[in-house]
């Protein structure tokens, strides 16, 4: 009866605070892609991998697909309008 006394039971257990919730969080930091660098007036770009184009929204899509071994460099505007 001695090792009765040394359990722990559910209701000794100290209570925890609550975690915290996803609202709580800071917003990520917003990451830098390169074309902020290129200008409003530009309308193509390309990495040495792939070529973007601006679209109508005026974000840039990518035109075409990154080759296995191609290793992007940084965006340089290829066409202005």
């Amino acid at each position: 009866m001695a090792l009765l006394g040394s359990i722990a039971l559910a209701a000794d257990l100290p209570v925890l605070p609550a975690p915290k919730t996803m609202l709580e969080t800071p917003a990520p930091a917003k990451q830098e892609t390169g074309f902020e660098k290129l200008g409003a007036d530009c309308i193509e770009a390309f990495d040495g991998c792939r070529r973007y184009t601006r679209a109508g929204d005026g974000r840039f899509d990518a035109a075409n697909n990154i080759g296995i071994a191609c290793q992007p460099k940084p965006l340089s505007c290829t066409k202005r309008k």
